[in-house]
């Protein structure tokens, strides 16, 4: 009882576009999964991660319950396809799906529209940022190249940039999202390599897809909530 009701008070305060968006992604995913008989691992892991963004750009704390699902699946995928690094940040997610919960519960907004409270890095913490990510980027390449990891270069940019926005994420900061569109815009090449070629998965394609769509949308309205609240 106590489950079910937190997770119902996480759809509230919602528009109608909104929750529309949510059965679109989700059905469409799945739709088009089964279609080209994709297996279910990987269409399980495109609708977790589908819910969990949704619910992440809407400030739900109940996001991570599905990265709890999605984490670990996505993980064994990329491991599968030979991107080390991607299965390597899928336990950090793990891990910092914990962290996540925890303060995202604790920093919640006084209004049910806007699920927890926002905040944004100053320019100097964004530039020591975008430091700290060049240097990574270079260092982790160079690792992965040596490895024979497939696509050391992209696998190293959305590795180290996902980190820095899981960071960012868990800090509540704007700048998280400017960074996931990144991130997903890099996924979408990746993937879309992988399924060309006869190997991929459509469901993870689209999954992508949808992410980096979805991330331009939520980037959009975490500043409007910002703008409002300045």
């Amino acid at each position: 009882m106590i489950f079910g009701g937190f997770f119902l008070s996480q759809f509230k305060g919602w528009r109608r576009s909104e929750v529309l968006w949510l059965l679109f992604a989700i059905l469409s995913i799945t739709g088009l999964s089964l279609y080209w008989r994709d297996s279910p691992i990987a269409i399980t892991a495109a609708a977790t991660g589908m819910m969990y963004t949704v619910l992440a750009g809407k400030g739900k704390s109940a996001c991570f319950l599905f990265g709890f699902v999605n984490t670990p699946i996505y993980a064994y995928l990329s491991f599968r396809q030979g991107f080390y690094g991607d299965f390597a940040l899928n336990v950090y997610y793990f891990i910092m799906m914990f962290v996540g919960l925890r303060t995202w519960v604790l920093h919640k907004s006084d209004l049910a529209e806007e699920g927890i409270s926002r905040t944004s890095l100053a320019a100097k913490g964004r530039l020591k940022l975008f430091a700290v990510c060049a240097v990574s980027t270079l260092g982790l390449y160079i690792v992965l190249h040596h490895l024979g990891g497939s696509r050391p270069l992209c696998d190293a940019m959305t590795n180290v940039l996902s980190i820095a926005a899981m960071y960012l994420t868990v800090r509540r900061a704007i700048e998280e999202w400017v960074i996931w569109i990144a991130v997903n815009a890099i996924e979408v090449f990746m993937w879309a390599k992988v399924w060309l070629s006869g190997e991929g998965m459509i469901s993870v394609l689209l999954m992508w897809l949808l992410f980096l769509v979805n991330g331009i949308f939520i980037l959009r309205e975490w500043m409007r909530i910002n703008k409002k609240c300045v």
